[in-house]
């Protein structure tokens, strides 16, 4: 039975967790402060989970899906939480085609290895992208096609990648359970998809505070009751 766990909000080794502040509306967080005064972060919200602009955005649309629970991976979620995922990227995929005319590619490193990269809080990133992260990762590692994020691995000590290809089809690819396995996907689907500098993929030196508020306006929720609850 997945049990999922809550910890403390604390990153392994960066102190408090910015993920954690992110996700709460009662705090205003770096990403917050970068948007003018009355245009939330938030792009969409469910009980369990919100979506908001990346730092990095390196293409307007690019959104990450945050759980509030501190977990390292969507699969560490408990069985109620994890309901939500699958409902709610389906909903940002149709929007993000509508906006932008491009499916969307979705992914997440489910790497749940203490220590083992720079924010300890998972994320599933969803952008529109011609990007063929699905084959250039099924030409390297063994995976399996998943019917939805609650086939996810849930052990501890079971690291995984996720990738939701163009057509919304789900395929799970596990990795080993060490630091030393990263695969950098951000950098991946920026040198795969033409439009964009892959020298710009690292959130840390190319914020794109231009295209995070960009993508807020594009996929703002047209009312409250629209993926905001």
């Amino acid at each position: 039975m997945r049990t999922g766990y809550a910890a403390t909000g604390q990153d392994e080794r960066s102190g408090p967790c910015v993920m954690c502040a992110g996700a709460d509306a009662s705090v205003r967080s770096p990403l917050q402060r970068m948007l003018p005064p009355g245009r939330s972060r938030f792009i969409a919200q469910t009980p369990n989970l919100v979506a908001v602009p990346t730092f990095g955005c390196f293409v307007a649309g690019y959104v990450l899906i945050v759980p509030r629970a501190h977990v390292t991976s969507f699969g560490r979620l408990d069985e109620g939480a994890l309901a939500e995922p699958d409902e709610l990227i389906e909903a940002l995929a149709h929007r993000i085609w509508a906006v932008y005319s491009r499916p969307a590619l979705g992914f997440e490193y489910g790497n749940n290895v203490p220590g083992g990269r720079r924010i300890e809080h998972a994320h599933w990133h969803l952008l529109p992208s011609g990007a063929d992260l699905d084959g250039w990762l099924a030409d390297r590692l063994t995976g399996h096609v998943i019917a939805s994020l609650t086939d996810l691995p849930s052990r501890r000590d079971a690291s995984y990648i996720a990738v939701r290809d163009q057509r919304g089809s789900l395929r799970v690819y596990p990795v080993p359970n060490q630091p030393r396995q990263r695969i950098r996907l951000r950098r991946l689907v920026a040198e795969l998809d033409p439009r964009v500098d892959a020298a710009g993929w690292d959130w840390t030196g190319n914020i794109c505070p231009d295209l995070i508020h960009r993508t807020v306006t594009d996929l703002a929720p047209a009312s409250p009751e629209d993926g905001t609850r």
